[in-house]
């Protein structure tokens, strides 16, 4: 855990923390709510702290500690993870410390324990998927891709069928759900120019409905099958999807 956490911390150091935003200050604060990014960051954390916790989770359940241990030891890595690079943000001029950010760590490291302890939260999953945006393509992100905003697209996706009554459950595929996704399009002008005045993002919000897939459901009990659905299920897969705003759009696969 301690190497995992190196690499991060490494990956980041060249890629997000270098070039034009390098350079550093006394420890700030700052308020990022709904700047160029439109708030796509701040689901970001949520979905990567609940990554890292659910990945030492079943570390720790590995290591032969109780549930109740994991669960306390892992949402606690997670939000220290998270914790742990906000600070530096802190120590940057061109970023710093966001309370907005802390809270999206705080309910991204909690969730997938609070889902274990109240059953009645799991048919709620948090995930997300990437594509590529113009942004990359026009060379304005080169290899810090998680300044590419506009390429993610985050999920609320529902398990269609726990949420049916009793006696309409077996005439729906287990499997299948439906996701209410969000992302922005137009979060940057140019390389390393943001979409943004005052500090209020100027791009477009991206509202999207689609099916999707969920992984739990295929068949499989062991132990192994059990973490590896569970793992891959925080990502949501390419459905037919249709996007609402800021005009109505159909795609046959959204990635």
């Amino acid at each position: 855990m301690f190497a995992a956490n190196a690499a991060i911390v490494a990956y980041f150091f060249d890629t997000y923390y270098n070039d034009d935003f390098a350079k550093t200050a006394p420890f700030h604060t700052f308020d990022d709510w709904y700047n160029a990014d439109l708030n796509v960051d701040k689901l970001g954390h949520i979905w990567s702290a609940q990554s890292y916790a659910q990945a030492t989770y079943h570390m720790f359940r590995w290591a032969n500690m109780s549930q109740w241990s994991a669960m306390y030891w892992s949402s606690g890595l997670a939000f220290l993870y998270q914790l742990e690079m906000e600070i530096t943000d802190g120590l940057f001029e061109k970023w710093g410390f966001s309370w907005w950010d802390v809270a999206g760590n705080t309910i991204g490291a909690v969730w997938p324990n609070l889902q274990r302890i109240y059953p009645s939260l799991q048919p709620f999953m948090i995930k997300m998927s990437y594509h590529p945006s113009a942004a990359v393509k026009q060379g304005w992100v080169e290899h810090d891709y998680l300044r590419d905003y506009d390429g993610f697209t985050y999920w609320l996706a529902l398990s269609v069928e726990d949420l049916l009554p009793r006696a309409a459950r077996p005439y729906w595929p287990d499997w299948l759900g439906i996701a209410v996704g969000y992302g922005a399009n137009r979060t940057m002008l140019g390389d390393g120019i943001y979409n943004s005045r005052d500090g209020v993002g100027q791009g477009e919000q991206e509202w999207y409905v689609a099916l999707d897939y969920d992984l739990r459901k295929l068949p499989g009990d062991s132990k192994f099958l059990l973490w590896m659905k569970e793992s891959f299920n925080i990502f949501h897969l390419p459905a037919p999807t249709i996007r609402i705003t800021p005009s109505a759009v159909y795609y046959g696969l959204y990635f």
